[in-house]
């Protein structure tokens, strides 16, 4: 995620990891052509000439609000849910678009990495993305904090957004960026990338998408420890940033972004991004996993392009197993980048059928892993329940003699009790277990 404002970390803790602000230009070193090392480096342009850029392939990508018509996006195939998963005060949703950069830079850029077509602004660098020929789902799940400041920029939003009221959980205790995930395995997501943090309500819509074979990219934390929500979840693919010299991120804290759940390392610092709080038409340097983890996602789609009989699992064996210069080879993991620098040219080079049908970043042994084996299976039943025709209404039967049926409203409270509790519990193992490695 771009790089977190203490502020929002002590008002957030560790149940949600918030969205927050790009860094601007006069806070990292070079031009806005040097924005572009990582496509230039990535053999990207290549890659596309070649015939391969995402077509085919659908992408979802959760985050904040976005603006379709800045440069870069507009004219790009970005299809945006309405309404949102983010709710004011008063219950009502916010639109999933805007054109207000405090609310949609965020957003804007994070799917740029993905879709960017190319266009620049009168004078300007062209916005490239790794798959601009994906169709794009658009979710926004959550807002951030008001007054949270990251250098010169504050970010907008109501903490209901966050937080959520009564009105955006659904009768099975979906927070909104569980809704999204969800909502984008039903629409037939291949990938899902979300750069933005939740909390541990999202375990069963984790375990939904592993049951259905789509991969589910995050950025992780840009300060050491804890990868965060989602990307520290099981069978997720955490991304770290490097930069142009090949170093990991420098956290908040001073010291190198190391983590014992990260699996992957994307470029994302001093990319180029576009738009600033003074025009959309300014452009940007910025850092931060959050740009790192939809070029990885990117990636992976364009490899499902030139290999479409591959299983979303085999891609992630293929993303691990192909890391950095050195061609295929076995994976050797490490707190800095993980597996190594995701390399789009490794992957497109080795038909990833080869590989077992099996997401090497899911441990099926620990029980206590979130989402565990269990959990993925339950998700699997529901799937193929949810493929069959309902009951006939003749039948459903009436409860047994002398137990008489439970209020709603007592059925209600009971699991938000429950979900209160369960969260809590969650938490608590997070933050107590080693990793899962």
């Amino acid at each position: 995620m771009a790089r977190a404002s203490s502020l929002l970390a002590a008002a957030l803790g560790a149940v949600v990891v918030g969205l927050v602000g790009v860094l601007p230009s006069a806070a990292v070193a070079g031009t806005a052509e040097s924005g572009l090392w990582w496509f230039d480096r990535g053999n990207i342009q290549a890659a596309h000439d070649a015939g391969f850029d995402g077509d085919g392939v659908t992408v979802a990508v959760i985050d904040s609000q976005i603006n379709p018509d800045a440069v870069g996006l507009r004219g790009a195939d970005v299809k945006v849910v309405e309404p949102s998963y983010c709710f004011d005060a008063g219950g009502q949703p916010y639109p999933a678009t805007s054109t207000d950069y405090v609310a949609a830079s965020h957003g804007t850029n994070v799917a740029s990495m993905i879709v960017g077509t190319g266009d620049a602004p009168a004078g300007g660098v062209p916005i490239k993305g790794v798959a601009p020929g994906v169709e794009l789902l658009y979710y926004n799940s959550g807002g951030v904090l008001d007054g949270v400041e990251s250098e010169n920029s504050v970010w907008g939003g109501d903490a209901e957004c966050l937080l959520e009221n009564g009105k955006s959980v659904d009768d099975a205790g979906q927070d909104g960026l569980g809704r999204a995930i969800s909502d984008a395995v039903d629409a037939g997501a291949d990938i899902i990338s979300i750069s933005s943090g939740g909390g541990v309500d999202s375990v069963a819509q984790i375990a939904k998408a592993h049951a259905a074979g789509v991969i589910v990219v995050a950025a992780m934390s840009n300060d050491s420890g804890s990868a965060g929500f989602p990307a520290a979840m099981n069978g997720v693919v955490a991304v770290q940033a490097f930069g142009e010299d090949g170093n990991i991120q420098i956290g908040d804290s001073g010291k190198p972004n190391l983590s014992d759940d990260v699996d992957i390392a994307g470029p994302g610092l001093n990319v180029l991004l576009q738009g600033s709080a003074a025009s959309w038409d300014e452009q940007l340097l910025g850092s931060g996993t959050s740009y790192a983890a939809p070029i990885v996602a990117g990636m992976l789609a364009v490899v499902k392009q030139k290999y479409p009989d591959a299983t979303g699992r085999q891609l992630v064996q293929s993303l691990i197993h192909n890391t950095g210069t050195k061609g295929e080879h076995e994976p050797v993991w490490d707190r800095s980048g993980g597996y190594g620098a995701a390399s789009l040219t490794g992957m497109l080079a080795v038909g990833p059928t080869k590989y077992p049908d099996v997401n090497p970043l899911f441990d099926s042994e620990d029980p206590q892993a979130f989402p565990n084996l269990d959990d993925v299976e339950r998700a699997a039943a529901a799937l193929d329940t949810s493929a069959q025709p309902s009951p006939p209404t003749s039948d459903v039967r009436p409860p047994p003699s002398g137990i008489a049926p439970l209020s709603p409203w007592l059925i209600g409270g009971g699991i938000v009790l429950v979900l209160m509790v369960i969260g809590g519990i969650i938490l608590a193992i997070v933050l107590a277990r080693r990793s899962r490695r």
